[in-house]
C-alpha cells in the first residue's frame, strides 16, 4: 500500500536526473526551478547549473518564424477585408 500523499507537501527531488526527466516531458519551467536550486545547493556548479538553464531557455523559447509571420499578416488583412465586405452587404 502506498503512503504517500499527492497534497504538494512533498518537496520536489532536486537532481539533475529528476530536471532531465522533467524536460523529457516539456516540463521546462519545473527543470529550471530545480536547476536554481542546485545552483544555490552546489555553488561550485552553479556556472554548469546557469549554462543548463541558459539552454532551456533557448531550446523552448517562441521561435518566430518569418513565413507564418506573412501569414498571419495576410490572414488579418483579409478579415478586415471580408468584415467590409459584410457591412457593405448587411446595409443591403
Amino acid at each position: 500500500m502506498d503512503n504517500s500523499s499527492n497534497d504538494g507537501s512533498n518537496p520536489p527531488i532536486l537532481t539533475e536526473t529528476m530536471a532531465k526527466l522533467l524536460l523529457d516531458q516539456r516540463h521546462w519551467r519545473e527543470a529550471i526551478d530545480i536547476y536554481k536550486k542546485l545552483g544555490r545547493q552546489n555553488p561550485g556548479k552553479a556556472k554548469y547549473y546557469e549554462k543548463e538553464i541558459s539552454q532551456i531557455k533557448e531550446y523552448f523559447k517562441p521561435q518566430t518564424n518569418p513565413e507564418t509571420a506573412r501569414k498571419t499578416i495576410r490572414t488579418q488583412k483579409q478579415i478586415s477585408h471580408l468584415k467590409k465586405l459584410l457591412k457593405v452587404v448587411e446595409k443591403q
